[in-house]
C-alpha cells in the first residue's frame, strides 16, 4: 500500500488528476477527523476541512520518499500543521472584526439547498472539462491557481520559471473560453 501510494503522490506531482483524486479521497476521513476536532465559534469546520486540503496539496508537492517518512505520515503532519496555522491566526486579535461579524448563513441569508446543488454540479462539470482540455501541467497550475497561489508560489512548486506559469495561465483562459 505505502509503494503504491509513493507512484501516485509521484503521478500526481506530474499533475495526474487521477491520481490527486485517488490521495485526496485517501485522506478525506483524516482531514476530516482533524477538522472537527479543531472547530470553534470562529474557526468553523468546512474552513479547518478546506486549510487541510490546503495542506494535503502541499504535502503532494513537497513530499521525498528519500528524506525516510512514510507519505501518510508527512501528509498527516502537514494537514495538521496546516489546520493548527489557520486556526491560531483565526483567533489573533487582528481578527476580531471578522470574528464578531454577522455570518451570512444566519437566519436573514438561508442557503437554498436546490441552488447549492446545482452549483456543486456546475462546479465539478467545468472541472472535468477543465481536466479533458488542459494539459497535466496546465491542470497541475489551474488547480493552485484557484487555491488563490500566486504565480512565485506555483513556479517554486513545480519548479518552473514564473514566465512558464504566467504562459500557462494564458494557454488556461484561452481553452476554458472555448
Amino acid at each position: 500500500m505505502q509503494r503504491e501510494m509513493e507512484q501516485r503522490v509521484a503521478l500526481a506531482k506530474q499533475g495526474s488528476g487521477d491520481d490527486i483524486e485517488f490521495i485526496f479521497k485517501s485522506f478525506k476521513s483524516s482531514i476530516e477527523a482533524c477538522a472537527y476536532k479543531l472547530r470553534t465559534p470562529y474557526f468553523d469546520f468546512e474552513d479547518a476541512v478546506q486549510e487541510g486540503n490546503i495542506g494535503l496539496f502541499k504535502a503532494i508537492l513537497s513530499y521525498s520518499p528519500e528524506n525516510g517518512a512514510r507519505f501518510s505520515t508527512y501528509a498527516k503532519k502537514c494537514i495538521l500543521n496546516n489546520i493548527i496555522t489557520a486556526h491560531n491566526s483565526s483567533q489573533s486579535q487582528k481578527h476580531q472584526i471578522l470574528n464578531t461579524a454577522k455570518s451570512l448563513d444566519e437566519e436573514d441569508f438561508q442557503k437554498n439547498p436546490e441552488i447549492d446543488f446545482l452549483v456543486k454540479e456546475q462546479n465539478k462539470e467545468f472541472i472535468d472539462i477543465a481536466r479533458h482540455k488542459l494539459s497535466k501541467f496546465e491542470f497541475l497550475v489551474f488547480s493552485l491557481y484557484t487555491m488563490q497561489y500566486s504565480y512565485k508560489e506555483i513556479a517554486q512548486m513545480t519548479k518552473k520559471d514564473e514566465k512558464s506559469i504566467n504562459n500557462a495561465v494564458q494557454r488556461i483562459y484561452k481553452k476554458l473560453r472555448k
